[in-house]
């Protein structure tokens, strides 16, 4: 059982002192939760495979599961990637930093327990300053999202705390992320590209890019969040009405989400409605799961919405949140 230590970190202008403190941590082979543009990460020096493997154990995540490896800046790609491919430079030039990770072949130097068995290693460069200060400050960072396996990823030092508190050393609390949803993963080992995970890089903004279609691969069954809540997504607004009176009647306690629109009021027997916003200025979906456990509520009823201004990663997680 470890005590946490939790710095304030100012998330704009990160104090040298504080992002030093952390390093040392990282240095030492110990484990640091910090926040980037997506969510909280939970990190390891990328190249201390005895620290990585901690992550594993605090997390209770499948040791054959590969991790990400956050870098600062191009030098550190080099240390983890032997032959960079020309469009995989230009990806990096136009999407980076920001929330795009890119699976290529790993350098042998690359542990086995990050790279999950595999010859190929998944990288990113997030662009939160506290993050990007941290990775500078200690070289490649492996760090998958900061909280218990299968629970809705952290978006904020609470969240980590209610998952990870006494497992870890320390965490940087730089309040809130954006809007929570994790990078997008493009697989770029074979000769068509493939997403693996749809997230905060719009696919059509890659494909548009690339110039050509990409193979998005379906992983079978959603896995579904480990929480209390129970939730409904509704196909219209007279399924939503239906369900809605019908959760009402049975008693239950009943949440609603409605996402990007203000036009939500009040209902009768419905105390909780949540504003969901696509742009990051709101709560995220990981966020409203989590206070929805918090306050007892059994079921959260999301109102119809439009998927494709919603886009593939809000409704990939929102279905991974219904599914049971």
């Amino acid at each position: 059982m470890y005590k946490t230590c939790y710095f304030k970190v100012d998330a704009l202008n990160p104090q040298p002192d504080i992002i030093e403190a952390a390093a040392r941590y990282i240095k030492a082979g110990q484990l640091v939760a910090f926040p980037t543009e997506t969510v909280y990460g939970l990190g390891a020096d990328a190249f201390q495979p005895w620290a990585v493997e901690k992550i594993f154990l605090a997390k209770g995540r499948p040791p054959q599961n590969a991790l990400l490896v956050h870098v600062s800046n191009l030098k550190q790609v080099q240390l983890l990637v032997g032959d960079v491919p020309g469009i995989a430079r230009k990806l990096m030039d136009h999407f980076w930093p920001g929330p795009l990770s890119l699976i290529l072949p790993a350098r042998p130097a690359v542990p086995d327990i990050v790279r999950g068995g595999h010859p190929s290693v998944g990288l990113r460069m997030p662009s939160h300053p506290v993050a990007l200060a941290l990775i500078e400050a200690t070289g490649p960072i492996a760090a998958p999202s900061a909280n218990l396996y299968g629970r809705p990823s952290p978006t904020n030092a609470l969240h980590v705390r209610q998952d990870l508190d006494g497992k870890i050393d320390a965490v940087l609390d730089a309040g809130d992320t954006g809007a929570g949803l994790e990078s997008t993963i493009l697989d770029m080992t074979t000769a068509s590209f493939k997403i693996l995970r749809s997230g905060g890089v719009n696919i059509e903004a890659l494909e548009e890019f690339l110039g050509t279609k990409l193979e998005i691969v379906q992983a079978g069954q959603p896995a579904c969040y480990k929480t209390g809540v129970q939730v409904i997504i509704s196909d219209d607004e007279d399924d939503y009405n239906l369900k809605l009176q019908d959760l009402l009647a049975q008693g239950r306690s009943v949440g609603t989400v409605h996402i990007n629109d203000d036009s939500a009021h009040k209902i009768d027997g419905v105390k909780y409605i949540f504003a969901l916003s696509l742009s990051g200025s709101g709560k995220s979906l990981y966020a409203i799961l989590r206070e929805a456990e918090q306050i007892g509520l059994e079921t959260l009823l999301i109102a119809p919405f439009d998927h494709d201004q919603a886009g593939k990663a809000l409704v990939d997680r929102l279905r991974r949140a219904a599914f049971r």
